[in-house]
């Protein structure tokens, strides 16, 4: 069985067809029903969530002592100066177990502009902490404006739909610092296959979209893909192993 780490995992939120918040076990159950080494996890949906600061408290208590949960937090700047500084957060953030950070600039009512985000993603940088993005909250072309000006800042690239394939080639040939989710959204037939030709397969992260989706999409895409065992082994799990290792 090949060894995967999602990082497209969401918590504490709703999944379609329910209204009661999905919990910290039923997302334990996913990593044992699908034999996760990990799962980065995160609130969603982030639609539901007003209050950054509890839902980041709710998260670190729930992956306390649980290995296979990390940590995806949510990071704002600190432009209203009533939060953490950047750079504390980062460290709160990693202190806490976190492999990565998230960013919601329309829920959380900010925008990436230079004056306002330049702060929080110079502190990424500094840490080398990755910052995981939805393409819901910044489309393709922010994502290549943020990674033009931080060349150095590691972007995973999420909830990307499959028709925007003529938008992911030429982007993660341009940035190589920037990272795909292939969970939902992406489910082109033999897209990965035309990713890793056209890019590397370093620029590959297996993710499932869970609990929103069904999670046998992603992983029966990377499984029957015509990939080698090598490629394969490093979008399930070693590319992010790689990211995680070398946060400072």
């Amino acid at each position: 069985m090949l060894e995967l780490i999602d990082v497209q995992v969401g918590f504490d939120g709703t999944q379609p067809g329910r209204t009661t918040a999905v919990e910290c076990h039923e997302v334990l159950d996913y990593c044992n029903d699908m034999r996760l080494a990990a799962a980065l996890v995160r609130t969603e949906p982030v639609e539901a969530d007003p209050d950054v600061l509890f839902s980041n408290r709710r998260l670190f208590d729930a992956c306390t002592g649980q290995e296979r949960l990390i940590p995806c937090p949510v990071v704002l700047p600190n432009s209203g100066k009533e939060l953490a500084t950047e750079n504390e957060q980062i460290d709160q953030a990693i202190a806490n177990g976190a492999a990565a950070v998230t960013i919601r600039p329309v829920i959380d009512y900010w925008v990436v502009l230079p004056w306002i985000s330049d702060a929080l993603f110079r502190a990424l940088v500094d840490r080398n902490l990755p910052v995981w993005i939805s393409s819901h909250h910044c489309p393709p072309p922010q994502i290549a404006e943020i990674a033009a000006a931080f060349p150095d800042l590691r972007i995973i690239l999420a909830q990307v739909g499959y028709r925007e394939q003529r938008i992911l080639l030429p982007l993660l040939k341009r940035f190589p610092q920037v990272y795909l989710s292939i969970g939902n959204n992406y489910c082109l037939h033999q897209g990965l296959e035309q990713l890793v030709k056209e890019v590397e397969c370093r620029q590959l992260l297996f993710g499932s979209g869970f609990p929103e989706s069904e999670p046998m999409a992603a992983v029966m895409m990377l499984l029957n893909s015509d990939l080698s065992l090598e490629q394969k082994q490093c979008i399930g799990f070693g590319n992010f192993n790689q990211l995680r290792e070398e946060i400072r």
